[in-house]
């Protein structure tokens, strides 16, 4: 079945921290401070404090912040002095990225019980901004803080020392920590920060390698593994020491190979280019820890915290091309593309994320219905990365959602090209190629690039099921194709569409009690998919299951995506008619059953990332 575009770019390595429900109802960000066209939150009324309230929740829980802040402003015209409102206006207002604004209201709310721990922290933030040391550490000393918020208010509080030319201070606050025994890989990272900033390389130097040189590190804050290898690289760089520096880069890209930020910057040394230091201020250091917490938690429930720390990052380092990044991937998994791309467009065009930017608007645009915009977008980014894989696999991405599956394939021609010459091949290559040889009709060729992709990559789940379902479609290589199907689901037993595909299997060798049992785990795992309930209909009918098979294709008829034209009119005239019953031939109804596709080949680098072993990671957000 026809999926949207799965290839995504984005280089972050979140952690997978186990998280309870947050006391903070953040829904994803938006950006900007224009008031939204009425909206259906609108219809609630806002000329009245009821009416904006409920506008503004309605708004919120809906995911819209630019509506719902608009609305808070509205109903603080109307009555300024409400508590509750100012609480829920300020929590609002900050998570959308309206700093001052939140800050306006936190000054009222400082010593509020519900609300004046956030109040603050972003007060704290503010005398940051400002140069006011000694306040923003005031603001940071809150009595008994959760094993997250110490952590993250004596960071704070490290940094605003430094900015008072306290390093001694900084540097002990830091290391005084040890409230939890997953502070060290983040106090680390953190006091390397402080001490290069201060100017004592040799000790930066000492911090930054302990997280290094520890690949457990990188089980509790991939994150902060990243950015110590980063930095210590810039160190040795400036230094002249370019050998240590690249050994640094090497010892960061051998977790994640691809990794941006270090793949520019082993660029650049080799090069010779001049080298930024790791930070450059007190306020993109205090930044940096907002950052580094905030993807430690950036999954599930505490996806909404995550917004809040970033925002306050970009309130220190408002051009930051990570927190930019991190804004955008929250939105997109929120389904709100325009502001995902309006975030991807502030990353600076020096960025080493700038290319990672301009190829997620890309698919971003084709998410957001803006198809012709997003085939130009992602042509034009084929011609300004002529040598980049990423980019022709992106564009392969839309085609193949657009069913162009002849420009898919010559556009992969090129990508393969381009991996012979960097010997770079990669299975996911060969594997969408053979996708749009496959739909072309040119299975010689699509056979050929499915095990070429094997060859690469033994184990792929999807390769397997796409070329094993092929064989047991066209009935070859019948034994070989249905093994293959069991190691895909074997490999991947969660996987809706990988179970159908041995369903459907079954089902064409006329094993139809096999096809029922594994086509109802389908359904299970995916009870909308309208594909999968048909497959299970028809294999209900076979089985003299009539009056559930009739079920399964009402079901069919109002899933989610809705079937195509073509299939809608086959499936209602089973539903009229039923279907004919030949035991013998294991025959597909109607002609060539439509295939239980195998998702597009995933590239985000959080797929793959290391996950945390229980007890390492940060506890749930408080």
């Amino acid at each position: 079945m026809q999926k949207t575009p799965t290839c995504r770019i984005h280089f972050a390595l979140a952690l997978a921290a186990t998280l309870s429900a947050s006391t903070l109802a953040f829904a994803a960000p938006t950006g900007g401070d224009t008031k939204p066209e009425p909206s259906v939150a609108a219809d609630l009324g806002s000329q009245t404090l009821s009416g904006a309230y409920l506008a503004a929740k309605a708004a919120q829980l809906g995911g819209d912040l630019r509506a719902a802040t608009a609305y808070y402003e509205d109903a603080l015209r109307i009555d300024p002095n409400s508590q509750v409102l100012q609480q829920d206006a300020m929590f609002a207002f900050l998570a959308d990225g309206k700093f001052e604004r939140g800050v306006a209201l936190a000054a009222k709310l400082r010593d509020d019980p519900e609300a004046g721990k956030v109040a603050r922290i972003a007060l704290g933030i503010q005398d940051i901004r400002d140069g006011k040391w000694s306040e923003a550490t005031g603001e940071f000393d809150l009595v008994d803080p959760s094993d997250l918020d110490a952590l993250l208010l004596g960071h704070l509080s490290a940094w605003a020392d430094q900015g008072a030319g306290r390093t001694n201070e900084a540097l002990d606050r830091v290391g005084e920590l040890k409230k939890a025994s997953w502070y060290p890989v983040f106090n680390n990272y953190q006091a390397g920060l402080v001490a290069s900033l201060a100017g004592r390389q040799d000790s930066a130097k000492r911090l930054l390698a302990k997280v290094v040189d520890d690949r457990g590190s990188a089980q509790t804050s991939p994150d902060a593994f990243m950015g110590a290898a980063e930095a210590l690289a810039r160190i040795e760089a400036r230094a002249g020491r370019k050998k240590e520096a690249l050994r640094a880069i090497g010892k960061g890209l051998d977790l994640a190979e691809n990794y941006e930020p270090l793949v520019f910057l082993k660029d650049q040394i080799e090069k010779g280019a001049p080298i930024d230091p790791p930070v450059s201020s007190v306020r993109e250091g205090a930044a940096e820890t907002l950052y580094i917490l905030g993807q430690a938690i950036n999954r599930g429930e505490g996806q909404q915290v995550a917004i809040l720390y970033f925002q306050l990052a970009r309130a220190l380092d408002e051009r930051n091309p990570q927190l930019l990044v991190a804004l955008a991937g929250i939105a997109e998994r929120a389904s709100r593309y325009d502001e995902a791309i309006n975030y991807y467009r502030d990353v600076p065009q020096t960025s080493a994320l700038r290319r990672t930017a301009d190829l997620q608007t890309g698919l971003d645009l084709w998410s957001a219905e803006r198809k012709d915009e997003a085939k130009a977008h992602l042509e034009k980014a084929v011609a300004d990365y002529p040598d980049d894989l990423q980019a022709y696999m992106a564009l392969a991405d839309i085609l193949s959602s657009a069913k162009n599956y002849d420009e898919m394939s010559r556009t992969l021609d090129k990508a393969v090209d381009i991996a012979v010459k960097a010997k770079e091949e990669s299975w996911t290559l060969y594997y969408q190629r053979g996708i749009a040889f496959e739909r072309t009709k040119q299975w010689p060729k699509a056979e050929a690039d499915f095990r070429k992709a094997l060859k690469l990559s033994p184990n792929q789940p999807q390769v397997l099921n796409y070329l094993g379902y092929s064989w047991v479609d066209m009935h070859m290589n019948l034994d070989e194709g249905l093994s293959m199907i069991k190691t895909a689901v074997d490999l991947r037993p969660n996987d809706g569409y990988i179970v159908d595909s041995l369903g459907w299997a079954y089902y064409r060798l006329a094993r139809f009690d096999d096809a029922v049992e594994q086509l109802e785990r389908a359904v299970l795992l995916n009870p909308s998919d309208p594909t999968i309930n048909d497959h299970l209909g028809d294999a209900y009918w076979q089985v003299g299951r009539t009056r559930e098979a009739r079920f399964q294709w009402q079901r069919a008829l109002v899933g989610d995506p809705k079937p195509e034209a073509a299939e809608i009119a086959k499936i209602e005239a089973k539903i009229k008619d039923g279907m004919a019953t030949d035991n013998r031939k294991a025959e597909a109804p109607n002609g060539v059953p439509a295939r239980a596709e195998p998702a597009p080949a995933e590239t985000r680098a959080d797929t793959s990332a290391p996950q945390a072993p229980a007890g390492a990671q940060p506890p749930a957000v408080q």
